[in-house]
């Protein structure tokens, strides 16, 4: 089988398997394990590489599982295509794509075990970071939905949050992103539709100014 037709083979496996559902918790182990065969056989034949949509489809795949270690296993993807891309790699350089799923990924984690929760939120926040400071890439508007849907998922309802919500939700308008779907995410997030409404008033003033 040519090498283009195999890699096309590898691409659409691992793909197809982050569509399945969540409930096989041994989809994305497997999707990895795929994406490991891609590298070793990559050595003697460049043209299997894998690239930043296999790597994706990975993330992809952990974060929509019931894996409580979804976040840490996408940060240590994340983190291998980061040394990959500052060596010259450019295949696997992350993209918006895959930062939006890692933030997804500890969206998604279990809040009940202190622990994973505390780390799914610092992975979390370093990415949401990370991605506002590249140049090759910017945020998009499913950015600012997952990380406050991170906001309402891993923090305590009150105060806190509410200021956390606002600084999202204002760096989205500095972007223009704020749309009707981080909106409607903004409110949910928010402890009250009076905190809700007084964010949108705030930052509606600000661009009048």
């Amino acid at each position: 089988m040519p090498l283009r037709n195999t890699l096309l083979t590898y691409v659409i496996t691992i793909v197809s398997l982050h569509l399945h559902k969540p409930s096989n918790a041994h989809l994305p182990e497997k999707a990895e394990r795929l994406l490991g065969e891609m590298e070793d056989l990559s050595s003697e034949y460049p043209d299997v590489a894998p690239n930043t949509i296999c790597y994706n489809a990975v993330i992809d795949a952990w974060s929509r599982s019931k894996m409580p270690s979804k976040a840490y296993r996408t940060e240590l993807l994340l983190e291998k295509m980061m040394e990959e891309t500052a060596k010259g790699n450019i295949m696997i350089q992350p993209d918006t794509i895959t930062y939006n799923s890692v933030i997804s990924a500890c969206a998604r984690s279990p809040k009940k075990d202190e622990i994973i929760r505390k780390e799914a939120f610092s992975i979390g926040l370093n990415a949401f970071r990370q991605l506002h400071s590249l140049d090759y890439c910017k945020p998009s508007s499913i950015t600012y939905i997952s990380y406050l849907k991170l906001l309402c998922n891993l923090t305590e309802r009150g105060r806190a949050r509410n200021h956390m919500a606002e600084r999202v939700y204002s760096l989205s308008v500095s972007f223009g992103l704020n749309d009707a779907a981080v909106k409607a995410q903004l409110k949910r997030t928010c402890s009250s539709p009076s905190v809700f409404k007084s964010i949108i008033l705030k930052e509606e003033l600000k661009t009048k100014e």
